[in-house]
C-alpha cells in the first residue's frame, strides 16, 4: 500500500534506553552475572552503531572504526570517545576466557553506553538511569614506551608532518604520528595526499621519542584490503610501475595464451618432481597428461606453436634437475619432505595476501618458480619476478619474525638449466612496493565512490610510459595493447560511459565491502578473520576448532593428497557450524588462539559436513600426504572469500563496451528487440503451445515470468528446448544462477529424454555437480577424444552446453571456439546485471557469441545478493533513469521485462503448487498484476491437508486438519542467558507442531516432502533440533531446517516459519527484500517464505514487533479473518488448551454484530453500503474481500499518500468505511463510556466548553461516538475540528456530521494542523477550554518523523495558549499487531506538560459485539492511552 517508506524501521533512543534497564536491573547487578550483561551491552552498543551510521557510504573495518567515526560526528568529548571504546573492549573480554568482572568498571561501562546513546541520538538520559550511573568517566592515563612493532589507528586529522589519530589502546587511546620524521630519508611524505578522516592506517615499526610522538617505519593504509603479491608485481613493468596498470589488470579479458599455458604446466611438473615416488618416476607423457585433464578447453582454444611441447620437455628435464642435483647438492637445508607447494598467508600488517610456488615448513628456504625469460641481457632475475619474491620474504618476516632468519630465497627461472638464482632482500625496492599498494589501495576506494570517470580520462600511454621508454617492445607490442584497452573505455557513447561508470562503481564497492565489511554486519566482509572476537565466531558457527586429520586421499589418481578428512570434537548441543557443501574455506594447524594471520594456510572447498566429520578436496594437494599435517596438531576452518564475482563483473563491463554496437544497444533498450511473426512451431506442447510460438517468433531475446510452482524449468524451459532443436544448426547454452538450478535443468535434460537423442556437456567440476550428472562434465565427456582436433570437433559437435554463469564468466574463452544461437538464463532475477552482461556481450570473430537470449525468472522472489544499502545502489543519471536502471541491486531481467514490448515479454500463470487457500494471500499482496490461477493438480484440490490423516486425538489436530494458514503468537521477554537470535518459545511450537503432523501423516511421512521449517537465523536451527530431540522421534531429526534463501527453488507439503525476532533491527533485517511496485510493497523474502508451501503454512512469531511492518500486520489480519489466528498462550497452545475460532466470513461487515445508534447505522448504509452494492454487487464485499483488504492495507491504508491506482479514491474511502467504520466507532465509544470518569470532570472543569480536534484516519466514527457521549451534557458547546487526510474521507464525513443528532456541534475541516487559522485558536482562548485532540487510527501509517512534527505542532499550541485544557486520545484497534513505533516517537517529542493520566498507561481495552446467533467474536481489542495537562 502506498505509505511512507516502511520497509526501514528507525531505531529510538528510547528503545535502547528501555533495554540497557532491563538488562541492568534484570536481575541485579552482581559479580557473578556481570559477564551476561556485558554480552547484551555489546549488543546494545552495535545497534546503536548500525542505526548512528546507517546512512554512512564508507565501509567500516569493525567496531572500533565505527564507534571513533560516530564519536567524530557527533563531536563526543575524548573522554566520552575513550570510554565507550573501553566499554566495547570489556564487552569483547567477556566474550573471551580472560574476563576479570569488576562493579566499578561496570557502573562505568553502563555510563558509557548510556551516554554514548544520549549524545548520538542527541537524547535525555531517562531519570530512571541517572541514579545509577557515576557522575564522571573513568580517567585514563597514557604509555611512554620505545618501541612498538605495530599499531592500529584511525586518522582523525593532519598536517605537513603530522597525524592525528585514534588508537584501539587502553593506554594510548588518542596519538600524534610523524610521519615527516618515519621511514628513510622523508619517503612517507607521500601519504599526505592519501590521507583522508577515518582513513584505518597500520603503523610498523614505530619508535616513539620524547614527546610520545610516535615515528613509525612503515605505514600501511587500509590494510584489510587484501592486495594479491602476485597483481601487484605485475604493475612492475619496464616502462613504470603506476596504479593504473593495477586497474587495466582487473578489467582486461583474462588472457590465455601458450606461454600462460606453459607456466601452469611447468608448475605441474615441479609438483610433480618434488613430491616423486621411486616406484612411479615422474614422465613427460603422465604429467601432461594430468595437466591436460583440467584445462582440456584452455588447450582448445590457445594457438600453440609448433615448439610447445619440445618447450615443455625442456623445463621438465630443468626441473627435474633442480630437484634432484642442484638443490639437494647445493643447499644443505633443502628437504623435499617438508616442501609445502602453493602455500597461502594472509599479512594484515602489510594488506597483502599470496601463495608461495615452493616453501619449507621450516622457513629455510622459499623458491618462486618462472617459466618465462629472466633479463637475458643482464643475465638476472625481472624486476616484477623479483618484487613478487620479496614480497613473500616480507609477509613472512612480518608474519612470524624471528622464525625467518635463516630463510633463503630464490628465483627459479625453469626455462634455462642455470636458472636457479639466489635473491636478497631489497629494503627500497619493499618499500617502494608498499608505496605502490598505497596508491593501488586509494585508488580502489576512490573507485568504490565514483573516482571511475576521472581514472578513464586520466588514461593515457604517455601518463603510464613513466620511464619514457621506446623500444620495439614498447613501440610493437605494448603502446598498441594498451591503447587498444584505452580506446575501448574512452570511444564511447554517453549512454554507454553512463552504464559502465555507474555499474563499474557498484562493482567495485561490494568488492570492497566484501574484503572490509559493510555498513550492517560485521562478519559480511573476509577482514571479519581477524576482526571478530573468536567467541563471536563460535556464536555464529564461522570457525571450526580442534579439528584433527582422520584421513588423506587423493581425489583422482594423477592428483595429489588433496581429500582431507577431519574430525569435528563434540559441540555444545545448541552449536550449529554455519558450513555447507560447496563453501571455500581457509583450513590451518593452529597453536594457542587460532589467528589466519599467523598460520600457513591451505584453501579449498568442502566436499561433505556431518556432524562429527567433514572433508576438504584442497584446491593445490601434496604429493607427500605427511606435510600437510601430522596426528598431534589441530587444525581450524574459517570461511574464505573470492574476488571472482567481483573480477567477472569488472571484465563483463569491458566486455560489453567492446561488444558489437548492435548488441549493445540492444542491452542498453536503444534498439527494440525485433520478431519475426511468420515463424510456426515444428512441435506440440499442449497449454504451453501459444508460449513457445511467441518465445519463437521473438528474434533478439524473450523474457519469461516463472512465479512460485509454475513449472519454469520442468516445462517451459523443456519445450524452448525441445522446440530449438528442432531446427537443425541450432547450440543451446543453458544458464543458471546457482548449481542447485543448473542440477535442475540437467534432470530435465535426462529424464525428458533430450539428453538421450542430443547429448549434453556440463561446464564445471565435480564438487559443484550432483554425482548422477558427472559423466556430462567437459573432462569426463572428451574421454575418448584422444587428440586435440577431436576435443575441438567434439566441443563444436556437441548442441547443447549447461553451466553456471560464473563457470562461463570463467571460461569466455569458449566462445573463441563456439557460438551458441541460443542462450536460455534461468534464475535471471538472482543474477547482477554485471555479472551476466559480459556473457551476452562475448564476441565470435566478428558476429556476437550469443543470437538470441532468453531470461527466466521472478524478480518478486529473492534477488541477487548484495552488501549496498538502497541509498548506495540508487541511480540518478538520467540518461540511465531513461532506460529503466534505478536501482544497481536489479537484475537485467527485471529492467528489461520492464521496459520492452509485451510481445517479447510473458508470464505463467498456472501454478502447481500451492493449495488455493495458500495462494490467496502472496496472489493478492504480490501477484496482484499476475493473478495466478491453480492447475489444478489433485492436492489443490483436498479439501484436508492431510486427506488420509485418523481423526484428531486433540485441539492441535483438529486446527491441523481444518486450516490451511495459522498464525501462533509467541511473545517471549528475551531472556538474559539466550542469544537474540533464538526464542525458545518459538520452538517449542514448532516441535509441538512436528509432531502433531508426524501423528496425523503415519507412515506416508517423508522427511524430504512432508514438511520443513524456515527461519532467520542459524542459531534458531540448534533450538528447534534441540526441542525436537525430546520428542525422541528419529524421522523428525531429518526434516530440512534452513533459512528462506536455501529454501529457494524447494518446496515441501508443510512449511512452518519461526520469524524469531525480538527487536525492529530484526525485523528489518527480515523485510529488507522489499520494494515498492505500484502502491504495493512486494517483500520477496515473505513471499519465498510462503509460496513453499504446497498445502498448508503455519507461522509462529512476535505480533507485537511484526505488527510494525505493514505486509507482515495484512498476513496476520488475513489469517485472523480466516480464522487461523490462535490467540493463546504458548504453554497453553502446546498443551491443545485453545478454541479454534470458526466465524463466518464478513462477518464483521454485517450490521447485527455492532449495537449503532439506529440513525448512524441508517447513514451508513445510506452513505456507503448502498453506493457499493451499485458499484460492485449485493455480494462484492464478501466475494472479493481478501482483494478489497489488501487495497486498504487490512486497515492501514494512508490516504494522505494515496495513489491515483486500482480503484477510485472515493471508491476506495467507501470500502474502507464498510469495513472499518463500525469498529472504531464501537471501540471509541467504549473508551469513553468505560475507562473512568476522566472526560466527565475534564468536560465539567472547562465548562462545557470543547474543541474536539480529529486527526484520525476515519470519516468520523470517533468524533460521531464523542458527540453521542456529550449530548448527556446539555450545556456543552462544542467545536468540531476535522483534519481530514483527504478529500473523499472529508466529504463522507461531512455527510455524517449533517445527520440531525451531530449538528449541534460547530464543523470545520482543515487539511493539516497547520493549516488552521490562528484566528480559531484565538477565538477559543478567550476563556479556559478543552482542547482534545483525538489521534486514533492514525500512527500505525505515518512516519517517526511525522508523528514528532505533530507533536512540535501540539507543544506549540501548548505553549501559545496555556490557560486551556489539553487532552490526547491515543486508540489503535489493531492491539498487539499494532505499530506503535511513530506513537513512541510523539511520545517522546510531546512537551512534558501532558502526562498519561496513569503511569501504567498504555492500557488494553475492549468492545462488545452485539449479541446474535451468526457466530462472531464476543469482544474486540483496541490499546489506549490518554496524556493530559489537567
Amino acid at each position: 500500500m502506498p505509505t511512507s517508506d516502511f520497509r526501514h524501521i528507525e531505531l529510538q533512543a528510547s528503545d535502547l534506553f528501555q533495554r540497557i534497564e532491563q538488562i541492568h536491573r534484570s536481575p541485579q547487578p552482581a559479580l557473578e552475572n556481570l559477564r551476561a550483561k556485558y554480552v547484551l551491552f555489546y549488543k546494545v552498543l552495535e545497534q546503536a552503531s548500525y542505526e548512528l551510521t546507517a546512512t554512512a557510504t564508507l565501509t567500516f573495518a569493525n567496531l572500533f572504526s565505527r564507534l571513533d567515526y560516530i564519536g567524530k560526528e557527533k563531536k563526543m568529548t575524548p573522554s566520552d570517545r575513550y570510554a565507550v571504546q573501553t566499554l566495547r573492549r570489556n564487552c569483547n573480554a567477556a566474550l573471551g576466557e580472560r574476563f576479570q568482572a569488576d562493579m566499578q568498571e561496570y557502573l562505568f561501562d553502563l555510563r558509557a553506553l548510556v551516554r554514548f546513546i544520549a549524545l548520538g541520538f542527541e537524547a535525555d538520559v531517562p531519570a530512571t538511569l541517572l541514579p545509577e550511573l557515576p557522575h564522571s568517566n573513568r580517567p585514563y592515563k597514557g604509555t611512554r614506551l620505545s618501541h612498538i612493532p605495530y599499531v592500529r589507528a584511525s586518522v582523525t586529522s593532519w598536517t605537513d608532518s603530522q597525524i592525528y589519530a585514534a588508537t584501539d589502546s587502553d593506554e594510548d587511546p588518542f596519538i600524534i604520528i610523524n610521519y615527516a620524521k618515519g621511514g628513510y630519508n622523508g619517503d612517507l611524505l607521500y601519504l599526505k595526499e592519501l590521507l583522508t578522516e577515518n582513513l584505518p592506517i597500520n603503523l610498523l615499526d614505530v619508535r616513539v621519542d620524547e614527546e610520545n610522538h610516535y615515528i613509525p617505519k612503515l605505514v600501511v593504509i587500509h590494510p584489510d584490503y587484501l592486495i594479491d603479491i602476485s597483481s601487484l608485481a605485475a604493475c612492475f613493468r619496464e616502462y613504470g610501475h603506476h596504479p593504473y596498470n593495477y586497474f587495466l589488470n582487473k578489467i582486461k579479458p583474462r588472457p590465455n595464451t601458450a606461454p600462460i599455458l606453459l607456466g601452469n604446466l611447468a608448475s605441474q611438473f615441479l609438483d610433480d618432481y618434488i613430491n616423486e615416488q621411486a616406484e612411479a618416476p615422474v614422465s613427460y607423457a603422465e604429467s601432461f597428461k594430468k595437466f591436460f585433464a583440467s584445462s582440456a578447453l584452455e588447450f582448445c582454444t590457445c594457438p600453440l606453436p609448433e615448439t610447445f611441447h619440445a618447450q615443455a620437455q625442456s623445463q621438465l628435464m630443468n626441473l627435474r634437475s633442480f630437484v634432484h642435483d642442484i638443490l639437494p647438492h647445493n643447499l644443505q637445508a633443502f628437504d623435499r619432505r617438508k616442501t609445502l607447494l602453493e602455500a597461502s598467508f594472509i599479512c594484515e600488517k602489510l594488506g597483502l595476501q599470496g601463495r608461495v610456488d615452493m616453501l619449507q615448513k621450516d622457513f629455510k628456504i622459499l623458491i618462486e618458480q618462472k617459466s618465462g625469460k629472466r633479463d637475458e641481457w643482464q643475465r638476472k632475475h625481472k624486476e616484477d619476478h623479483f618484487i613478487q619474491m620479496m614480497l613473500y620474504q616480507g609477509v613472512l618476516m612480518y608474519n612470524f619474525g624471528r622464525e625467518t632468519e635463516e630463510l633463503q630465497t630464490f628465483l627459479l627461472y625453469s626455462k634455462y638449466p642455470d636458472g636457479l638464482m639466489l635473491e636478497h632482500f631489497s629494503e627500497t625496492l619493499f618499500r617502494e612496493s608498499i608505496r605502490l599498494r598505497n596508491f593501488i589501495v586509494a585508488e580502489e576506494m576512490k573507485l568504490g565512490e565514483g573516482n571511475i570517470g576521472q581514472v578513464i580520462e586520466a588514461l593515457d600511454t604517455d601518463v603510464l610510459n613513466e620511464y619514457q621508454v621506446h623500444n620495439r617492445l614498447w613501440d610493437d607490442f605494448q603502446e598498441p595493447q594498451l591503447q587498444e584497452a584505452i580506446q575501448t573505455l574512452k570511444h564511447v557513447t554517453p549512454l554507454e560511459r553512463a552504464y559502465f561508470e555507474r555499474f563499474f562503481t557498484f562493482v567495485s564497492k561490494e568488492q570492497i565491502l566484501s574484503k572490509t565489511g559493510g555498513n550492517t554486519d560485521p562478519s559480511h566482509g573476509f577482514a571479519g578473520l581477524w576482526h571478530l572476537p573468536l567467541p563471536e565466531k563460535l556464536e555464529a558457527g564461522n570457525i571450526l576448532l580442534g579439528l584433527t586429520i582422520r584421513n588423506k586421499q587423493q581425489s583422482a589418481p594423477n592428483k595429489g593428497y588433496d581429500l582431507i578428512e577431519l574430525a569435528i570434537p563434540q559441540q555444545d548441543e545448541d552449536f550449529l557450524p554455519n558450513f555447507r557443501t560447496g563453501d571455500i574455506v581457509i583450513c590451518y594447524a593452529y597453536h594457542g588462539e587460532p589467528d589466519v594471520r599467523k598460520e600457513i594456510l591451505m584453501k579449498g572447498n568442502i566436499v561433505s559436513i556431518f556432524p562429527d566429520r567433514l572433508t576438504v578436496l584442497l584446491r593445490n594437494g601434496q604429493q607427500n600426504k605427511e606435510i600437510i599435517g601430522g596426528a598431534d596438531e589441530v587444525f581450524a576452518i574459517e570461511h574464505d572469500s573470492s574476488d571472482v564475482s567481483a573480477t567477472s563483473g569488472m571484465r563483463g563491463l569491458y566486455a560489453f563496451l567492446a561488444a558489437r554496437t548492435d548488441r549493445k544497444e540492444l542491452l542498453l533498450g536503444v534498439r527494440p528487440p525485433s520478431r519475426n511473426p511468420e515463424l510456426r512451431l515444428n512441435g506440440s506442447y499442449g497449454r504451453f503451445d501459444e508460449l513457445i510460438l511467441k518465445e519463437k517468433q521473438a528474434s533478439d531475446y524473450f523474457l519469461l515470468v516463472g512465479p512460485p510452482g509454475t513449472g519454469k524449468t520442468s516445462c517451459a524451459l523443456r519445450y524452448m528446448v525441445e522446440e530449438a532443436l528442432t531446427e537443425p544448426d541450432t547450440s543451446i547454452l543453458l544458464l543458471s544462477y546457482t548449481n542447485r538450478a543448473v542440477d535442475e535443468i540437467c534432470h530435465m535434460l535426462v529424464s525428458s529424454g533430450i539428453a538421450a537423442r542430443t547429448p549434453f556437456i556440463r561446464i564445471g567440476n565435480e564438487l559443484s555437480c550432483d554425482t548422477r550428472y558427472v559423466p556430462y562434465l567437459l573432462k569426463h565427456s572428451l574421454d575418448d577424444c584422444p587428440k586435440l582436433k577431436d576435443i575441438r570437433q567434439r566441443i563444436l559437435e556437441t548442441r547443447i552446453f549447461v553451466g553456471t554463469t560464473t563457470a562461463i564468466n570463467n571460461r569466455l574463452n569458449l566462445f573463441s571456439l563456439k557460438p551458441f544461437s541460443l542462450a536460455i538464463i534461468d534464475e535471471a532475477s538472482q543474477i547482477l546485471e554485471p555479472d551476466l552482461i559480459g556473457i551476452l556481450s562475448a564476441r565470435y570473430q566478428t558476429q556476437n557469441a550469443i543470437g538470441k537470449f532468453i531470461l527466466i525468472g521472478d524478480y518478486k522472489q529473492l534477488p541477487a545478493i548484495a552488501q549496498q544499502s538502497p541509498e548506495e545502489a540508487a541511480i540518478h543519471h538520467p540518461l540511465l533513469q531513461a532506460i529503466g536502471l534505478t536501482d544497481c541491486r536489479n537484475s537485467l531481467f527485471e529492467r528489461l521485462y520492464k521496459q520492452c514490448d509485451a510481445s517479447v515479454r510473458s508470464i505463467l500463470h498456472k501454478q502447481g503448487r500451492m493449495h488455493p487457500a495458500v495462494a490467496e494471500f502472496p496472489n493478492h499482496a504480490f501477484y496482484y498484476r499476475e493473478q495466478l490461477e491453480s492447475v489444478p493438480l489433485p492436492h489443490q484440490e483436498e479439501s484436508c491437508p492431510y486427506p488420509d490423516a485418523p481423526a484428531a486425538a486433540d485441539t492441535i489436530d483438529s486446527l491441523l486438519l481444518e486450516r490451511r494458514m495459522v498464525f501462533i503468537p509467541a511473545d517471549e521477554p528475551l531472556p538474559s542467558g539466550f542469544s537474540d537470535k533464538t526464542n525458545l518459545s518459538e520452538a517449542r511450537i514448532v516441535a509441538t507442531l512436528l509432531k502433531h503432523i508426524y501423528r496425523l501423516t503415519g507412515d506416508a511421512f517423508n522427511p524430504n516432502h512432508t514438511v520443513g521449517v524456515i527461519v532467520p537465523y542459524r542459531n534458531q536451527i540448534a533450538m528447534i533440533r534441540k526441542e525436537i530431540a525430546r520428542l525422541d522421534i528419529p524421522v523428525l531429526s531429518d526434516i530440512s531446517i534452513d533459512t528462506v534463501e536455501r529454501y529457494q527453488g524447494s518446496q515441501r507439503d508443510v512449511i512452518i516459519y519461526s520469524f524469531t525476532v525480538h527487536d525492529y533491527n530484526q525485523l528489518n533485517f527480515l523485510t529488507a527484500n522489499t520494494f515498492q511496485e505500484g502502491e504495493f510493497l512486494i517483500d520477496r523474502k515473505l513471499n519465498v517464505a510462503i509460496t513453499r508451501a504446497r498445502k498448508q503454512l503455519l507461522l509462529t512469531g512476535n505480533p507485537s514487533i511484526l505488527g510494525a511492518n505493514l505486509t507482515f500486520y495484512k498476513l496476520m489480519e488475513y489469517i485472523r479473518l480466516h480464522n487461523g489466528y490462535i490467540d493463546a498462550g504458548v504453554d497453553a497452545f502446546c498443551r491443545g488448551e485453545f478454541a479454534i475460532p470458526a466465524y463466518r466470513q464478513g462477518w464483521d461487515t454485517q450490521a447485527t454484530a455492532y449495537n449503532l445508534p439506529e440513525a448512524l447505522e441508517e447513514a451508513l448504509q445510506t452513505l456507503v453500503y448502498t453506493p457499493l452494492e451499485q458499484q460492485l454487487g449485493k455480494e462484492g464485499l464478501t466475494q472479493n474481500e481478501p482483494y478489497y483488504r489488501e487495497l486498504l492495507a487490512y486497515g492501514r491504508i494512508n490516504f494522505r499518500t494515496l495513489e491515483a491506482s486500482g480503484i477510485p479514491t472515493h471508491e476506495r474511502a467507501l470500502l474502507y468505511n464498510a469495513y472499518y467504520f463500525r469498529k472504531q466507532y464501537m471501540a471509541a465509544q467504549a473508551l469513553l463510556e468505560t475507562c473512568g470518569s476522566w472526560l466527565r470532570d475534564a468536560i465539567t472543569s472547562a465548562s462545557g466548553r470543547i474543541v474536539y480536534c480529529d486527526l484520525s484516519t476515519e470519516s468520523g466514527a470517533s468524533a460521531l461516538a464523542f458527540l453521542e457521549y456529550c449530548r448527556r451534557f446539555p450545556h456543552t458547546d462544542i467545536a468540531h475540528l476535522a483534519i481530514h487526510p483527504s478529500d473523499s474521507l472529508k466529504e463522507l464525513g461531512e455527510a455524517f456530521f449533517r445527520l440531525p443528532p451531530y449538528r449541534t456541534a460547530t464543523y470545520l475541516c482543515s487539511p493539516n494542523l497547520s493549516a488552521v487559522p490562528l484566528r480559531f485558536w484565538k477565538a477559543h482562548a478567550v476563556l479556559s477550554e478543552l482542547i482534545v485532540f483525538n489521534l486514533s487510527s492514525l500512527f500505525d501509517r505515518i512516519t517517526p518523523q511525522e508523528a514528532r512534527d505533530l507533536a512540535q505542532q501540539i507543544n506549540q499550541l501548548i505553549h501559545a495558549y496555556p490557560q486551556n485544557r489539553y487532552l490526547t486520545i491515543f486508540r489503535d484497534d489493531t492491539g498487539e499487531r499494532g505499530n506503535n513505533r511513530p506513537y513512541t516517537a510523539f511520545c517522546n517529542q510531546l512537551c512534558t506538560e501532558l502526562r498519561p493520566l496513569n503511569e501504567q498507561m498504555p492500557f488494553s481495552g475492549k468492545f462488545y459485539y452485539a449479541g446474535g446467533t451468526d457466530p462472531h467474536p464476543a469482544t474486540g481489542a483496541f490499546v489506549y492511552e490518554l496524556k493530559s495537562n489537567l
